[in-house]
């Protein structure tokens, strides 16, 4: 499935980048599911936040969750009763954040997840196919500190004096921005 509106010619500083967290079903793409999502879309070369998403995404397999990925998202069907179609989150999201470079504290997870969903819904890909890994500039940038043991979003997060309520998307990837713009001094 091609890039939708990826140029490999254009300006990377011209693309919007749509920092994106995700939780799941579990950790295979091929047998498990988005849940949930949030996401916040900054524009280049401001790094300002122009607009954020958030949702629960209905499971069409819950029989093959994960039970510890289901605790860790904190899922139950009578707190998802608000949750959307997959479809709906792709296409929403793909009209927030077109041609968006995604963002993330490891966020191959989502890239993987996001692809797999894009394909099974049969919807081309929005985002262009260039990564930013938060994590990896965590890691050049921390890795002198001796007072960090496990390089970790938490770690990040308390060293660098940026607020975050684990495990809760919206504040993971709020987090995951701050820490984004106070390791590139932006």
């Amino acid at each position: 499935m091609p890039y939708l509106l990826d140029n490999p010619l254009a300006n990377f500083r011209d693309h919007p980048i749509l920092f994106l967290d995700f939780e799941f079903t579990g950790l295979d793409p091929r047998k498990h599911e988005i849940i949930e999502v949030a996401a916040l879309l900054v524009t280049q070369p401001d790094f300002k936040v122009v607009n954020s998403y958030y949702t629960k995404v209905l499971p069409s397999h819950i029989d093959t969750a994960d039970l510890r990925s289901l605790a860790v998202a904190n899922y139950s069907e009578s707190t998802w009763t608000d949750a959307i179609p997959l479809r709906t989150m792709l296409e929403e999201l793909a009209a927030m954040a077109p041609n968006a470079i995604l963002a993330g504290w490891s966020v191959q997870n989502e890239w993987d997840f996001l692809n797999a969903a894009l394909e099974s819904e049969n919807l081309p890909y929005f985002q262009t196919h260039r990564l930013i890994e938060v994590y990896t500039l965590a890691f050049v940038k921390l890795y002198q500190n001796q007072k960090i043991i496990h390089l970790n979003l938490p770690a990040a997060a308390r060293t660098l004096g940026v607020y975050l309520d684990q495990h809760k998307p919206d504040s993971d990837i709020r987090a995951t921005y701050e820490i984004f713009k106070k390791l590139s001094d932006l």
